[in-house]
């Protein structure tokens, strides 16, 4: 089991009364759908040259599409700056430790800002997405619930680590008969886990859009 599973259900504790508590900004208009970033937060100007990162580990091609989504909402953001240059993450030249960093199960600070170096960007935006596993799926026919879908989005400034934006979407699993059957159901995606997947990305993607207004 990966660290950043087994940290999930501290952080669940950590951001749960976070969330609760700034329902003014945390809390989205669709129920069960929460976000950690303020709607004062900007990415400044100086941001010009990005790249996207993401874990190369997929366990399902759930999370291959969503990735894939992130992707695309951050090059639409050109729009908005056209001045803004982004580098295609699945034409990046083979850098030192590359397979390394394919490899791991979560894109570290150190390593993303190792790899911009080595372009020449200014900043890097890292994504990660978190579903209820198996085990979860299981656990949850059992006790009556299920862990959150997670979207996490986090901008770097290379030359100095600094996080520049952060934000945690969490979109919770509706069950509408309250008895969670067939989430169990071998490793195939629950179509409600999906709709929560779907739903925290377009979250996750219009607050990034909103910093960059």
């Amino acid at each position: 089991m990966s660290p950043l599973i087994r940290a999930r259900p501290l952080l669940l504790l950590l951001c749960g009364p976070l969330l609760v508590g700034c329902t003014s900004w945390g809390q989205s208009p669709n129920r069960g759908l929460s976000h950690t970033v303020t709607p004062s937060v900007q990415i400044p100007s100086h941001v010009e040259r990005l790249a996207v990162l993401y874990p190369k580990t997929y366990t399902t091609k759930e999370l291959l599409n969503g990735y894939l989504r992130l992707e695309a909402a951050t090059f639409q953001i050109k729009s908005q700056r056209p001045g803004l240059r982004i580098v295609d993450r699945f034409h990046l030249p083979e850098l030192l430790g590359e397979q390394r960093f394919q490899l791991a199960a979560s894109v570290d600070d150190e390593s993303a800002v190792r790899i911009g170096r080595l372009l020449g960007i200014d900043s890097v935006v890292i994504y990660g997405i978190e579903m209820p596993g198996l085990r979860e799926r299981v656990m949850a026919r059992l006790y009556g619930d299920l862990p959150p879908v997670m979207v996490t989005t986090k901008l770097l400034k290379i030359e100095t680590g600094e996080v520049l934006y952060y934000n945690v979407v969490m979109s919770h699993v509706q069950d509408p008969q309250g008895w969670w059957t067939g989430f169990d159901n071998g490793r195939d995606m629950h179509p409600d886990i999906l709709a929560a997947l779907d739903r925290g990305l377009r979250l996750a993607m219009e607050d990034l859009r909103a910093a960059f207004r």
